[in-house]
Protein backbone atom coordinates (compact mmCIF):
# COMPACT_ATOMS: atom_id res chain seq x y z
CA UNK A 1 0.00 0.00 0.00
CA UNK A 2 1.40 3.39 -0.99
CA UNK A 3 1.50 6.12 1.65
CA UNK A 4 1.78 9.49 -0.09
CA UNK A 5 2.06 11.70 2.97
CA UNK A 6 4.25 14.79 2.99
CA UNK A 7 6.19 13.35 5.91
CA UNK A 8 5.55 9.89 7.38
CA UNK A 9 6.43 9.86 11.10
CA UNK A 10 9.28 7.70 12.33
CA UNK A 11 8.17 4.59 14.24
CA UNK A 12 10.04 2.56 16.85
CA UNK A 13 8.65 -0.98 17.32
CA UNK A 14 9.28 -2.45 20.78
CA UNK A 15 8.89 -6.15 21.55
CA UNK A 16 9.79 -7.69 24.93
CA UNK A 17 10.38 -11.43 24.92
CA UNK A 18 11.53 -14.36 27.03
CA UNK A 19 12.23 -17.44 24.96
CA UNK A 20 9.83 -18.02 22.03
CA UNK A 21 12.70 -18.20 19.54
CA UNK A 22 10.59 -19.48 16.63
CA UNK A 23 7.82 -16.95 17.29
CA UNK A 24 10.27 -14.03 17.47
CA UNK A 25 11.76 -15.11 14.14
CA UNK A 26 8.30 -15.11 12.53
CA UNK A 27 7.58 -11.67 14.00
CA UNK A 28 10.86 -10.23 12.69
CA UNK A 29 10.19 -11.52 9.18
CA UNK A 30 6.75 -9.88 9.19
CA UNK A 31 8.09 -6.60 10.61
CA UNK A 32 10.78 -6.46 7.94
CA UNK A 33 8.05 -6.66 5.28
CA UNK A 34 5.99 -4.02 7.11
CA UNK A 35 9.00 -1.66 7.22
CA UNK A 36 9.57 -2.12 3.50
CA UNK A 37 5.93 -1.21 2.82
CA UNK A 38 6.24 1.96 4.90
CA UNK A 39 7.70 5.13 3.41
CA UNK A 40 8.84 6.58 6.74
CA UNK A 41 11.80 5.61 8.92
CA UNK A 42 11.34 2.72 11.36
CA UNK A 43 13.36 0.59 13.75
CA UNK A 44 12.67 -2.60 15.71
CA UNK A 45 13.90 -3.13 19.28
CA UNK A 46 13.84 -6.67 20.69
CA UNK A 47 14.28 -6.58 24.48
CA UNK A 48 15.09 -10.11 25.61
CA UNK A 49 15.62 -11.95 28.91
CA UNK A 50 16.08 -15.48 27.57
CA UNK A 51 18.76 -17.87 28.84
CA UNK A 52 21.99 -17.99 26.84
CA UNK A 53 21.15 -20.80 24.40
CA UNK A 54 17.91 -19.07 23.34
CA UNK A 55 19.18 -15.51 23.46
CA UNK A 56 21.94 -16.38 20.96
CA UNK A 57 19.32 -17.57 18.46
CA UNK A 58 17.16 -14.49 19.01
CA UNK A 59 20.19 -12.22 18.60
CA UNK A 60 21.06 -14.01 15.35
CA UNK A 61 17.50 -13.50 14.07
CA UNK A 62 17.73 -9.81 14.94
CA UNK A 63 20.94 -9.50 12.91
CA UNK A 64 19.33 -11.23 9.93
CA UNK A 65 16.27 -8.95 9.95
CA UNK A 66 17.82 -5.59 10.84
CA UNK A 67 16.49 -5.39 14.43
CA UNK A 68 18.26 -3.97 17.48
CA UNK A 69 18.84 -6.53 20.25
CA UNK A 70 19.10 -5.79 23.96
CA UNK A 71 19.34 -8.27 26.85
CA UNK A 72 18.16 -7.46 30.37
CA UNK A 73 16.31 -8.92 33.39
CA UNK A 74 12.89 -10.51 32.97
CA UNK A 75 10.53 -7.68 33.85
CA UNK A 76 8.20 -6.78 30.99
CA UNK A 77 7.49 -3.25 32.24
CA UNK A 78 11.18 -2.46 32.61
CA UNK A 79 11.81 -3.93 29.14
CA UNK A 80 9.20 -1.69 27.51
CA UNK A 81 10.48 1.32 29.44
CA UNK A 82 14.01 0.62 28.21
CA UNK A 83 12.65 0.54 24.68
CA UNK A 84 10.88 3.89 25.09
CA UNK A 85 13.95 5.51 26.63
CA UNK A 86 16.17 4.28 23.80
CA UNK A 87 13.75 4.83 20.92
CA UNK A 88 14.93 6.92 17.99
CA UNK A 89 11.49 7.96 16.68
CA UNK A 90 8.43 9.88 17.96
CA UNK A 91 5.88 7.06 17.53
CA UNK A 92 6.24 3.98 19.76
CA UNK A 93 4.52 0.78 18.59
CA UNK A 94 4.26 -2.15 20.98
CA UNK A 95 3.78 -5.64 19.59
CA UNK A 96 4.11 -8.94 21.46
CA UNK A 97 6.57 -11.68 20.58
CA UNK A 98 3.82 -14.23 19.80
CA UNK A 99 2.33 -12.01 17.08
CA UNK A 100 2.86 -11.54 13.35
CA UNK A 101 2.51 -8.07 11.79
CA UNK A 102 0.34 -7.41 8.76
CA UNK A 103 2.36 -5.91 5.92
CA UNK A 104 0.48 -2.60 6.31
CA UNK A 105 0.71 -2.43 10.12
CA UNK A 106 3.07 0.55 10.25
CA UNK A 107 1.22 2.33 7.44
CA UNK A 108 -2.11 2.11 9.23
CA UNK A 109 -0.79 3.16 12.63
CA UNK A 110 0.97 6.13 11.05
CA UNK A 111 -2.08 7.13 9.02
CA UNK A 112 -3.97 8.46 12.05
CA UNK A 113 -0.98 10.36 13.40
CA UNK A 114 -0.36 11.94 9.97
CA UNK A 115 -3.97 12.95 9.35
CA UNK A 116 -3.84 15.87 11.81
CA UNK A 117 -7.64 15.70 12.06
CA UNK A 118 -7.83 14.20 15.56
CA UNK A 119 -7.06 16.71 18.31
CA UNK A 120 -4.98 15.44 21.23
CA UNK A 121 -4.34 12.04 19.63
CA UNK A 122 -2.21 10.13 22.13
CA UNK A 123 -2.40 6.54 20.88
CA UNK A 124 -3.78 4.09 18.32
CA UNK A 125 -5.06 0.57 19.04
CA UNK A 126 -4.91 -1.92 16.20
CA UNK A 127 -6.94 -5.07 15.63
CA UNK A 128 -5.62 -8.39 16.95
CA UNK A 129 -6.78 -11.56 15.19
CA UNK A 130 -6.09 -14.91 16.82
CA UNK A 131 -4.84 -17.68 14.57
CA UNK A 132 -3.73 -21.28 14.97
CA UNK A 133 -5.08 -24.53 16.35
CA UNK A 134 -7.96 -24.49 18.81
CA UNK A 135 -8.81 -26.79 21.70
CA UNK A 136 -11.49 -26.88 24.38
CA UNK A 137 -9.62 -24.32 26.47
CA UNK A 138 -9.73 -21.84 23.59
CA UNK A 139 -13.47 -22.47 23.19
CA UNK A 140 -13.95 -21.40 26.80
CA UNK A 141 -11.74 -18.33 26.47
CA UNK A 142 -13.38 -16.97 23.33
CA UNK A 143 -16.79 -17.08 25.02
CA UNK A 144 -15.54 -15.06 27.99
CA UNK A 145 -14.68 -11.38 28.32
CA UNK A 146 -10.96 -12.25 28.25
CA UNK A 147 -10.51 -11.34 24.58
CA UNK A 148 -12.80 -8.30 24.38
CA UNK A 149 -10.01 -5.71 24.31
CA UNK A 150 -8.25 -7.36 21.37
CA UNK A 151 -11.20 -6.63 19.07
CA UNK A 152 -11.95 -3.06 20.24
CA UNK A 153 -11.41 -1.66 16.71
CA UNK A 154 -14.34 -3.72 15.40
CA UNK A 155 -16.76 -2.06 17.86
CA UNK A 156 -15.36 1.29 19.01
CA UNK A 157 -13.66 4.38 17.56
CA UNK A 158 -12.26 5.71 20.85
CA UNK A 159 -11.21 3.54 23.81
CA UNK A 160 -9.70 4.27 27.25
CA UNK A 161 -6.87 1.72 26.81
CA UNK A 162 -5.70 -1.14 24.63
CA UNK A 163 -3.58 -4.31 24.87
CA UNK A 164 0.15 -3.92 24.29
CA UNK A 165 0.23 -6.62 21.62
CA UNK A 166 -0.82 -3.98 19.05
CA UNK A 167 -0.89 -0.40 20.30
CA UNK A 168 1.09 2.73 19.49
CA UNK A 169 1.61 5.97 21.42
CA UNK A 170 3.34 9.26 20.87
CA UNK A 171 6.63 9.03 22.70
CA UNK A 172 6.26 12.48 24.27
CA UNK A 173 2.85 11.43 25.68
CA UNK A 174 4.41 8.35 27.29
CA UNK A 175 7.17 10.49 28.75
CA UNK A 176 4.60 12.94 30.08
CA UNK A 177 2.49 10.29 31.88
CA UNK A 178 5.53 8.49 33.30
CA UNK A 179 6.02 5.31 31.19
CA UNK A 180 5.01 1.88 32.56
CA UNK A 181 4.59 1.68 36.32
CA UNK A 182 7.29 -0.65 37.67
CA UNK A 183 6.02 -0.41 41.27
CA UNK A 184 3.16 -2.87 40.75
CA UNK A 185 3.62 -6.02 42.88
CA UNK A 186 3.49 -8.55 40.03
CA UNK A 187 5.78 -8.83 37.01
CA UNK A 188 2.87 -9.25 34.59
CA UNK A 189 -0.65 -7.95 34.24
CA UNK A 190 -2.53 -4.68 34.27
CA UNK A 191 0.30 -2.54 32.89
CA UNK A 192 -1.40 -1.95 29.51
CA UNK A 193 -4.64 -0.94 31.25
CA UNK A 194 -2.88 1.37 33.69
CA UNK A 195 -0.83 3.11 31.01
CA UNK A 196 -3.84 3.62 28.73
CA UNK A 197 -5.95 5.05 31.55
CA UNK A 198 -3.18 7.49 32.49
CA UNK A 199 -2.94 8.63 28.87
CA UNK A 200 -6.72 9.04 28.66
CA UNK A 201 -6.94 10.82 32.02
CA UNK A 202 -4.26 13.26 30.84
CA UNK A 203 -6.66 14.50 28.17
CA UNK A 204 -5.46 12.49 25.17
CA UNK A 205 -7.55 10.27 22.89
CA UNK A 206 -6.75 6.65 22.05
CA UNK A 207 -8.28 5.89 18.65
CA UNK A 208 -8.74 2.49 17.03
CA UNK A 209 -7.81 1.25 13.58
CA UNK A 210 -9.38 -1.94 12.24
CA UNK A 211 -6.82 -1.90 9.39
CA UNK A 212 -3.76 -1.97 11.68
CA UNK A 213 -3.69 -5.75 12.10
CA UNK A 214 -1.54 -8.27 13.91
CA UNK A 215 -2.14 -12.00 14.08
CA UNK A 216 -1.72 -13.51 17.54
CA UNK A 217 -0.84 -17.17 18.09
CA UNK A 218 -3.52 -19.14 19.94
CA UNK A 219 -1.01 -21.68 21.21
CA UNK A 220 0.02 -19.34 24.07
CA UNK A 221 -3.64 -19.25 25.17
CA UNK A 222 -4.60 -22.93 25.09
CA UNK A 223 -3.21 -24.41 28.34
CA UNK A 224 -5.78 -24.50 31.12
CA UNK A 225 -3.32 -24.00 33.98
CA UNK A 226 -1.77 -20.95 32.29
CA UNK A 227 -5.16 -19.38 31.58
CA UNK A 228 -6.44 -20.02 35.11
CA UNK A 229 -3.26 -18.55 36.57
CA UNK A 230 -3.51 -15.56 34.23
CA UNK A 231 -7.13 -14.80 35.16
CA UNK A 232 -6.35 -15.09 38.87
CA UNK A 233 -3.33 -12.78 38.47
CA UNK A 234 -5.40 -10.26 36.47
CA UNK A 235 -7.96 -10.31 39.27
CA UNK A 236 -5.25 -9.58 41.82
CA UNK A 237 -3.92 -6.75 39.66
CA UNK A 238 -7.45 -5.38 39.32
CA UNK A 239 -7.36 -4.48 43.02
CA UNK A 240 -4.27 -2.32 42.47
CA UNK A 241 -5.84 -0.69 39.42
CA UNK A 242 -8.90 0.12 41.55
CA UNK A 243 -6.66 1.65 44.18
CA UNK A 244 -4.57 3.64 41.71
CA UNK A 245 -7.51 4.83 39.59
CA UNK A 246 -9.89 5.41 42.49
CA UNK A 247 -11.83 8.09 40.59
CA UNK A 248 -13.16 5.27 38.38
CA UNK A 249 -14.36 3.18 41.35
CA UNK A 250 -18.08 3.11 42.11
CA UNK A 251 -20.36 1.11 44.38
CA UNK A 252 -21.39 -1.88 42.29
CA UNK A 253 -23.86 -4.77 42.62
CA UNK A 254 -22.11 -7.53 44.58
CA UNK A 255 -20.30 -10.21 42.62
CA UNK A 256 -21.10 -13.91 42.83
CA UNK A 257 -18.19 -14.40 45.22
CA UNK A 258 -19.28 -11.48 47.45
CA UNK A 259 -22.82 -12.87 47.76
CA UNK A 260 -21.48 -16.35 48.52
CA UNK A 261 -19.26 -15.01 51.31
CA UNK A 262 -22.13 -12.95 52.76
CA UNK A 263 -24.42 -15.99 52.73
CA UNK A 264 -21.76 -18.15 54.35
CA UNK A 265 -21.25 -15.61 57.16
CA UNK A 266 -25.02 -15.48 57.69
CA UNK A 267 -26.02 -19.13 57.38
CA UNK A 268 -23.04 -20.94 58.96
CA UNK A 269 -23.89 -19.50 62.43
CA UNK A 270 -27.59 -20.12 61.71
CA UNK A 271 -26.82 -23.80 61.19
CA UNK A 272 -24.87 -23.93 64.45
CA UNK A 273 -27.58 -22.18 66.48
CA UNK A 274 -30.53 -24.07 64.99
CA UNK A 275 -28.78 -27.40 64.82
CA UNK A 276 -29.96 -27.74 61.21
CA UNK A 277 -26.86 -28.55 59.21
CA UNK A 278 -28.67 -28.04 55.91
CA UNK A 279 -28.49 -24.25 56.31
CA UNK A 280 -24.70 -24.43 56.18
CA UNK A 281 -25.05 -26.05 52.77
CA UNK A 282 -27.23 -23.21 51.42
CA UNK A 283 -24.38 -20.87 50.32
CA UNK A 284 -22.66 -23.69 48.44
CA UNK A 285 -25.93 -24.78 46.84
CA UNK A 286 -26.70 -21.19 45.80
CA UNK A 287 -23.18 -20.78 44.40
CA UNK A 288 -23.49 -23.95 42.31
CA UNK A 289 -26.98 -23.09 41.05
CA UNK A 290 -25.90 -19.53 40.17
CA UNK A 291 -23.11 -20.82 37.93
CA UNK A 292 -25.39 -23.40 36.29
CA UNK A 293 -28.20 -20.89 35.70
CA UNK A 294 -25.79 -18.27 34.37
CA UNK A 295 -24.35 -20.79 31.93
CA UNK A 296 -27.84 -21.82 30.81
CA UNK A 297 -29.01 -18.23 30.28
CA UNK A 298 -25.91 -17.16 28.35
CA UNK A 299 -25.60 -20.30 26.22
CA UNK A 300 -29.31 -20.44 25.36
CA UNK A 301 -29.65 -20.25 21.58
CA UNK A 302 -25.90 -19.75 21.11
CA UNK A 303 -24.89 -23.13 19.69
CA UNK A 304 -25.04 -26.89 19.99
CA UNK A 305 -26.09 -28.13 23.42
CA UNK A 306 -24.93 -29.41 25.85
CA UNK A 307 -21.45 -28.55 24.57
CA UNK A 308 -22.16 -24.80 24.57
CA UNK A 309 -23.46 -25.03 28.14
CA UNK A 310 -20.28 -26.78 29.30
CA UNK A 311 -18.09 -24.14 27.66
CA UNK A 312 -20.10 -21.45 29.45
CA UNK A 313 -19.57 -23.24 32.77
CA UNK A 314 -15.86 -22.86 32.06
CA UNK A 315 -16.20 -19.11 31.37
CA UNK A 316 -18.13 -18.67 34.64
CA UNK A 317 -15.31 -20.40 36.52
CA UNK A 318 -12.77 -18.03 34.91
CA UNK A 319 -14.88 -15.07 36.08
CA UNK A 320 -14.94 -16.48 39.63
CA UNK A 321 -11.15 -16.91 39.56
CA UNK A 322 -10.81 -13.24 38.62
CA UNK A 323 -13.13 -12.23 41.48
CA UNK A 324 -11.23 -14.43 43.93
CA UNK A 325 -7.98 -12.76 42.92
CA UNK A 326 -9.40 -9.26 43.49
CA UNK A 327 -10.94 -10.15 46.88
CA UNK A 328 -7.81 -11.99 48.07
CA UNK A 329 -5.61 -9.01 47.24
CA UNK A 330 -8.09 -6.68 48.92
CA UNK A 331 -8.08 -8.74 52.11
CA UNK A 332 -4.26 -8.86 52.08
CA UNK A 333 -4.36 -5.06 52.05
CA UNK A 334 -7.07 -4.90 54.76
CA UNK A 335 -9.75 -3.73 52.33
CA UNK A 336 -13.29 -5.04 51.80
CA UNK A 337 -13.87 -2.67 48.87
CA UNK A 338 -13.74 -5.42 46.18
CA UNK A 339 -16.84 -6.99 47.77
CA UNK A 340 -19.07 -4.03 46.95
CA UNK A 341 -17.11 -1.72 44.63
CA UNK A 342 -15.63 -2.01 41.16
CA UNK A 343 -13.71 0.08 38.65
CA UNK A 344 -15.14 0.29 35.15
CA UNK A 345 -12.51 1.00 32.52
CA UNK A 346 -13.87 -0.99 29.57
CA UNK A 347 -16.21 0.46 26.91
CA UNK A 348 -19.71 -1.08 26.82
CA UNK A 349 -20.45 -3.99 24.51
CA UNK A 350 -23.51 -5.98 23.52
CA UNK A 351 -21.94 -9.25 24.73
CA UNK A 352 -20.97 -7.65 28.02
CA UNK A 353 -24.52 -6.41 28.57
CA UNK A 354 -25.92 -9.86 27.77
CA UNK A 355 -23.52 -11.47 30.23
CA UNK A 356 -24.41 -8.90 32.90
CA UNK A 357 -28.15 -9.48 32.53
CA UNK A 358 -27.67 -13.26 32.67
CA UNK A 359 -25.56 -12.94 35.83
CA UNK A 360 -28.17 -10.74 37.50
CA UNK A 361 -31.05 -13.11 36.79
CA UNK A 362 -28.99 -16.15 37.77
CA UNK A 363 -28.24 -14.60 41.17
CA UNK A 364 -31.92 -13.76 41.75
CA UNK A 365 -33.35 -17.12 40.63
CA UNK A 366 -30.72 -19.19 42.43
CA UNK A 367 -31.67 -17.85 45.89
CA UNK A 368 -35.33 -18.98 46.14
CA UNK A 369 -34.49 -22.15 44.24
CA UNK A 370 -31.73 -23.11 46.68
CA UNK A 371 -33.96 -22.30 49.69
CA UNK A 372 -36.76 -24.41 48.18
CA UNK A 373 -34.37 -27.33 47.66
CA UNK A 374 -33.15 -27.09 51.28
CA UNK A 375 -36.72 -27.07 52.58
CA UNK A 376 -37.64 -29.96 50.30
CA UNK A 377 -34.65 -31.91 51.59
CA UNK A 378 -35.74 -31.29 55.20
CA UNK A 379 -39.32 -32.38 54.50
CA UNK A 380 -38.19 -35.54 52.76
CA UNK A 381 -35.71 -36.39 55.53
CA UNK A 382 -38.44 -36.02 58.18
CA UNK A 383 -40.88 -38.24 56.31
CA UNK A 384 -38.23 -40.93 56.13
Amino acid sequence: MENNWDQAPGITVITPTHGRVDLVAQLLISLQAARQAYSGPAEVLIVDSSPAHESENIQRACSEHDAIYHHMSNNVRQKRNWGIQNAKYPIILFIDSDCVADVNLLVEHARLYSSNTIPDLGGVVGLTRFVGKENWVWQIIRRSSTLDAFSYPERHQVVPWGPTCNISYRRNVLEKVGLFDTTFPFVLGGDDTDLGLRVTDSGYHIMTSAHAIVEHEKRTWTRIYDIAQRRYRWGRMHYYLMRKHSHRVLIDPPTTLAIFLAMFILFAPTALVSGIAAWAILPFLWFTLEIILEAILISRGQGRQPREFLYMIGTCVLTILYQVGTVVEGLKNHSLAPLYKDANYCPPSKDGRRRGIAQMWAKVIALPLSVWLILLFQILSRTN
